[in-house]
């Protein structure tokens, strides 16, 4: 028996991005993995955030060069290795005036506060000024300076009104900052995937590699109990060699679940979004995006999303359960009149706003102060129950997913005696496996090799990358799921292949849908009908997971699935 083959499994509480790529570090190196969600795969803020894999060009003003160096050398990686989740974004910063802001700046980038002399001087300052071009330059500078890109060009300096820029107010505003980001339209979709190959490698190594979605883990009597959510019953008992606290915002309760007593650990704010098909504002957009500052100091993302546009984000600390969190009205106001003063002529109202969702940061706590100067790294805190070593995640984002995943997966191994065998560094996500250079001619030629018609080839194709091709190859069943070119026998290979639990699961993070202002009633009744033929629920139970969707689409994302099918047209 190999010392491999001693070692008792990891229990992962907590399946969003922090919890599953450590799941996959570990199980790349041997290490056995028992993961338990309470609620679904990439539930919490992994599908609440802003979609956006960038470096944290704020952070710099706050000198955390660190935190910033770490995200755009991640990002680079990201590009590389999930081109078929992550693409380049151009963000656009309006800018009104030559000079502004610059002592503020060197205030907050010196850390002044932390001297009496500074917390003097803060009281003669303004509170606020906007950033003027000087500024915007200077930090774009440094930005451009760490990254060292190789694959996203220099920041540029544009007029407004060039052709190529979004059409931002010309009244207010006289130029255009532009630099290089990149976006993560699914990371429900990445978090499944890096789940995939944690499954993969663990099958062929014959490595214990447990989920357990929609379940719960205590500790008993006989040690770890993991026991359905639903009805109680116990599923699983087990000794962890350790446990990983990775449920974000969650994680001060569920060390008080588990009756471990520890200072506060986090202090989440809440971050909130909306989705609208506006034609004005998408068409004022172009291919970029605009990277604004509101009239009070905060800044807000209005981002392409398909043919939609996604606008956020506010920071509002927030008491209570994350799992309550949703966008309130005042939120969506803010972000709806942020919008229309700095698109010229958008007119944005609430009836424009088709769906909306609001996530909890899990950011460390910090009592007191502006949201804006919370750290946004991550750590690690480590404490003990019952013998058993206790590591909770604190903060983290999907830029920095992988390096905090392999930062926690080496002190989980070094604790272990584990060696480490193989990294993730340049590991491709599934699905970027021979990633074409023309998306539309590969799915083309895919669409003629297995008989679907180009545009459902291409919907799979957003949703798994090049894995598309074995998926459909697999199956000789060609209809859409209605009011999508999704195929319904990639709606089955879904259920069969990748954890669904509910409908929810399939309509909120497997097929993405609730984001999409098509989503109709017959499409969700047909979903569960694929449901109940794979025996995932019964007939008696159909009704009720069609209600509890529902119920979720409205409560979380705003959206009343009430539109007749014969008035919606396929995307």
């Amino acid at each position: 028996m190999s010392q491999l083959d001693s070692i008792k499994p990891v229990l992962i509480l907590g399946a969003g991005i922090n919890g599953c790529c450590v799941a996959r570090e570990l199980v790349l190196n041997g290490v056995p993995v028992v993961l338990v969600e309470e609620a679904d795969i990439a539930t919490g803020a992994t599908a609440k955030s802003s979609r956006l894999i960038h470096g944290g060009l704020r952070y710099l003003e706050y000198g955390d060069f660190r935190l910033v160096a770490e995200s755009l050398h991640e990002r680079e990686r990201l590009l590389r290795l999930a081109p078929q989740f992550v693409k380049p974004l151009k963000l656009h910063i309006p800018v009104t005036r030559r000079f502004g802001g610059l002592i503020q700046s060197a205030f907050r980038f010196l850390r002044l506060s932390r001297f009496s002399f500074g917390r003097w001087l803060s009281a003669y300052l303004p509170s606020r000024s906007e950033r003027g071009l000087m500024v915007v330059r200077i930090g774009l500078w440094f930005y451009d300076w760490i990254a060292r890109s190789s694959l996203l060009p220099s920041h540029t300096m544009e007029r407004v009104g060039e052709a190529g820029t979004p059409t931002v107010d010309a009244n207010k505003f006289h130029w255009l900052c532009s630099y290089y980001d990149a976006q993560m339209l699914s990371p429900e979709r990445f978090v499944i995937a890096l789940l995939e190959d944690a499954r993969k490698h663990a099958a062929e190594q014959g490595i214990e590699f447990r989920i357990y979605t929609h379940h719960g883990a205590l500790f008993e009597e006989n040690g770890v109990v993991v026991r359905r959510v639903s009805d109680g019953d116990a599923v699983h008992t087990f000794q962890p060699s350790t446990i990983i606290n990775a449920t974000g915002a969650w994680g001060d309760l569920t060390l008080d679940d588990m009756d471990v007593k520890t200072e506060r650990l986090l202090g989440g704010t809440k971050g909130s979004h909306f989705i609208t098909p506006h034609p004005g504002l998408r068409q004022a957009l172009g291919d970029g995006g605009i990277y604004a500052e509101a009239a009070d100091g905060r800044l807000v993302f209005i981002l392409p999303f398909g043919q939609s546009v996604l606008v956020g984000t506010t920071d509002e600390r927030f008491e209570g359960s994350p799992g309550d969190a949703v966008a309130s009205e005042a939120e969506l106001e803010y972000l709806i009149g942020m919008t229309n003063d700095v698109v010229s002529g958008c007119h944005l109202t609430r009836a424009d706003i088709k769906i909306h969702y609001s996530g909890v940061r899990p950011l460390p706590y910090v009592p007191s102060g502006r949201t804006g100067s919370i750290p946004r790294g991550h750590w690690i805190h480590t404490t003990t129950r019952n013998g058993i070593v206790i590591d909770t995640l604190i903060g983290g984002k999907l830029t920095t997913c992988r390096a905090f995943g392999e930062e926690v997966a080496n002190l989980v191994m070094g604790r272990l005696n584990v060696s480490r065998i193989r990294d993730t560094r340049d590991r491709m996500v599934p699905g970027a496996e021979e990633f074409p250079a023309d998306v539309q001619q590969w799915c083309h030629e895919v669409a003629s090799q297995t008989g679907y018609d180009p545009m459902q080839v291409h919907a799979v194709f957003e949703l798994q990358g090049t894995r598309c091709r074995e998926i459909l190859t697999s199956s000789n069943e060609r209809q859409s799921l209605p009011g999508t070119t999704i195929p319904v026998s990639f709606v089955d290979w879904t259920i069969r292949n990748e954890w669904v639990g509910s409908l929810g699961d399939l309509v909120e993070r497997r097929l993405g849908l609730v984001l999409h202002p098509w989503l109709t009633r017959e499409t969700i009744t047909v979903l569960a009908d694929r449901m109940c033929h794979s025996g995932l629920i019964t007939e008696e139970e159909r009704e009720q997971e069609i209600s509890d969707c529902l119920l979720s689409l409205k409560r979380n994302y705003g959206v009343e699935v009430t539109t007749p099918t014969s008035e919606v047209s396929a995307p």
